[in-house]
């Protein structure tokens, strides 16, 4: 069971509720690195729970630029489910071998009749989830350059506040609206104030409250 420890659909039921639960689920999907998780078109009615690895959300475009990433205990497509689109939202890929744990709106449906508390748990996921991203929109109201990135370092950053930049800087530049040498001075002027930390093309997001 350990490797379900931060499965949030878990959290709060008993050992013995948590092996009736887990029994439920099927085998767990192996991925390689660099493989298509998810697409526009070709996707589970599922939540993926990560018990090992890496995936990237990258936008749904050929230059995709990447938008979200998702490690160890963390789950995508919680969202999703319960609903009438035919199409995600995001390309999911393995950023490196990985071991995931799908569980089926059907499947879902079965254990949240079995078991309350998980059903309690995915509608508080999703609240706390909206609360999240209302907090981000509500942090920018301005349109500088600096303000522009800073959204998107936000909006892309993991649960610890880390992203990696994408190698093509000029077309996620673009896709800001910002010109690349006003990209890295916004990022040169946020490391300045501590509001990012960069090592590389790794960045942190350290304070969200440092903004104009």
């Amino acid at each position: 069971m350990k490797d379900y420890k931060d499965f949030f659909l878990l959290k709060g039921l008993s050992e013995d509720e948590i092996s009736s639960v887990i029994n439920c689920f099927e085998e767990p999907k192996h991925f390689s690195k660099g493989e298509i998780i998810y697409s526009e078109k070709n996707f589970y009615n599922a939540i993926g729970y990560i018990i090992k690895g890496k995936v990237r959300a990258i936008t749904n475009n050929k230059n995709g630029i990447v938008i979200k990433t998702f490690s160890d205990g963390m789950s995508f497509g919680v969202a999703a489910l319960f609903g009438e689109e035919k199409s995600y939202v995001s390309t999911l890929a393995a950023e490196s071998d990985c071991v995931i744990q799908f569980v089926s709106e059907q499947t879902l449906k079965s254990i949240f009749e079995r078991f309350p508390k998980t059903a309690i748990n995915y509608i508080t996921f999703l609240s706390e989830r909206v609360r999240f991203l209302n907090k981000k929109l509500g942090i920018i109201s301005c349109s500088s350059a600096r303000d522009k990135v800073l959204k998107y370092l936000i909006e892309t950053a993991d649960e610890g506040g880390q992203l990696s930049l994408p190698e093509n800087i000029s077309f996620l530049a673009k896709s800001l609206g910002i010109g690349r040498t006003s990209f890295y001075r916004s990022i040169e002027e946020l490391e300045s104030k501590g509001i990012i930390a960069k090592e590389n093309n790794i960045i942190r997001v350290n304070d969200y409250e440092k903004i104009c």
